[in-house]
């Protein structure tokens, strides 16, 4: 299957997120009005996938992200804080292990932290679109195994995808994202939401860069 580029994957995610909105009406029926709206703190998590790109997707497959953080809204009104902690994984691209014949797997594992802007749109009582910004650090793991077990920092692995270490790269960059969300109205002040990212790191070489399209609560 032909990848998409990084416009196509950009508009298709938008495009999805405005389908969302669209629909937030019908999914807010019954539900209480936007409760969340001025809360001083609200907590967070999320999860979905994580797309790689440019460089990235050459040596690296489609994988997944976890996070949470935390909403901090000074004063009433459309403008808060977000800061954020976020895993991503990835398994290697036959591209990558074929360029290094010694190794039979690999893999890539990010964690990233963010401290973003957030500017929200309300688009009725129980829906708010909204985009966000900023700086943070990138952690990038790579580790290429060739049977056996092997542990990285993160956790241990045996059998098939694990094995001793025959290649690694780790590094700690700064880093910068962007993105716009939809956000849902829930019962006592809670809400879902839905969004995508841009992540930039410049690593060694060539730039780490994905897109996480993630779905999450806040509380």
């Amino acid at each position: 299957m032909t990848r998409m580029n990084k416009p196509t994957r950009i508009l298709s995610a938008l495009a999805l997120l405005g389908c969302l909105a669209g629909a937030g009406p019908a999914f807010a029926q019954g539900y209480y009005r936007y409760q969340a709206a001025d809360r001083p703190v609200q907590w967070y998590v999320n999860g979905g996938a994580a797309i790689p790109e440019g460089d990235t997707a050459s040596n690296f497959n489609n994988g997944w992200t976890i996070g949470a953080g935390v909403n901090v809204k000074p004063a009433p009104g459309p403008f808060m804080l977000r800061f954020g902690v976020d895993y991503s994984y990835f398994d290697a691209s036959d591209q990558l292990i074929a360029a290094n014949p010694s190794a039979n797997y690999g893999y890539m594992q990010t964690l990233t932290g963010f401290a973003d802007g957030v500017l929200e749109l309300p688009i009725n009582p129980w829906t708010h679109l909204y985009a966000m910004a900023g700086p943070g650090f990138g952690y990038r793991g790579i580790y290429l195994t060739n049977g056996g077990v092997y542990c990285s920092p993160f956790f241990c692995g045996s059998g098939y995808g694990s094995g001793s270490l025959v290649g690694r790269d780790t590094s700690t960059n700064f880093a910068w994202n962007a993105g716009v969300g939809v956000d849902f109205a829930l019962p006592r002040g809670q809400s879902w939401f839905v969004e995508a990212r841009y992540e930039r790191f410049d690593t060694a070489f060539a730039p780490t860069e994905f897109i996480p399209i993630r779905v999450g609560f806040r509380f």
